[in-house]
């Protein structure tokens, strides 16, 4: 298992994914408009945020599992459970880490409308913003965790940790961030990863990233959604929106705290494993980055980050 043609191959899978996802993005957006110059205008009221997980999920990620299934793999056997408590504890770390990351994320796209005079937008509070609460909780708490987590960790990861857990765990994390396309996301996204390819690879099972990731998105983009499409006029619905955006602001500061303390204590006893594949005496990284594959995914990364 040479590393620079693995990862290539990898590389390639991802750079598939997202063409087959933008060229069947474009024939739908072709699609809508040329039935709607046909007379068919309800096409104009479909839900993109449906639309787009179909492309991914429906087309795009077959295309992509076929891919990935002919690459090398290992599967870690199930290790040790972890228990509800830890869970929760890992719970607290991962909210902690997606408002820091989220900061982090404004701070630099405040900076660069501030150096640039260009005013900056968040493309997915955004879109969510306009989508019925029911289809961004279809989407977003149900869909995309389970396909994500199968993606960057379970395919990912157990073609990828033969060259060490720390390994598998930064690339996870930097490609899951990489693969949300912009500024805002990017620095949440890549902490969540690596924190969900380190459950994964340590313990074998995926499930708690699901469970993790659906917590992540419930309460980050679900519960705004609903509180902001509540906040007009005096009502009890606006009522119980103020009181949720302060329970929401009591738990940010609390999972922040709770996530630095935790990481200050605990961050130190993790476990590790060694690879076991050969790689390069030196210069490791530099073969994974100049593998062709990779430089294309990092140049298509590039352009969504750019577009958005």
């Amino acid at each position: 298992m040479e590393a620079r043609r693995q990862f290539s191959r990898i590389g390639w899978a991802f750079v598939v994914f997202c063409l087959v996802d933008l060229v069947v993005q474009v024939l739908m957006a072709v699609g809508i408009v040329v039935g709607a110059a046909a007379g068919y205008e309800w096409m104009t009221d479909v839900n993109f945020l449906l639309l787009g997980q179909i492309s991914m999920y429906m087309f795009a990620f077959p295309v992509f599992w076929l891919m990935m299934k002919r690459i090398p793999s290992w599967r870690k056997a199930e290790g040790e459970a972890v228990s509800a408590g830890s869970l929760l504890l890992w719970a607290v770390v991962c909210f902690g880490f997606t408002y820091i990351g989220n900061f982090i994320g404004q701070l630099l796209m405040g900076c660069a409308e501030a150096i640039t005079g260009n005013p900056q937008q968040n493309p997915v509070m955004d879109a969510l913003d306009q989508m019925n609460p029911w289809m961004v909780f279809l989407c977003t708490v149900i869909v995309a965790p389970v396909m994500e987590e199968l993606m960057f960790r379970k395919l990912l990861i157990d073609r990828i940790v033969p060259f060490g857990q720390r390994a598998a765990v930064v690339v996870s994390g930097v490609a899951f961030g990489l693969f949300h396309g912009n500024f805002y996301q990017f620095f949440y996204a890549c902490c969540l990863g690596m924190i969900f390819a380190y459950l994964y690879s340590s313990t074998g099972r995926v499930r708690y990233g699901i469970m993790l990731h659906m917590m992540i998105n419930m309460v980050g983009g679900v519960l705004p959604v609903v509180l902001l499409q509540n906040m007009d006029g005096f009502s009890v619905g606006m009522a119980f929106s103020v009181l949720g955006t302060l329970m929401l602001g009591i738990m940010m500061l609390g999972t922040i705290v709770g996530a630095i303390l935790l990481t200050c204590l605990y961050a130190g006893r993790l476990s590790w494993f060694q690879g076991w594949a050969p790689v390069p005496v030196k210069g490791f990284w530099r073969a994974v980055f100049t593998a062709p594959g990779v430089l294309g995914f990092l140049v298509m990364c590039s352009v969504m980050f750019l577009m958005s």
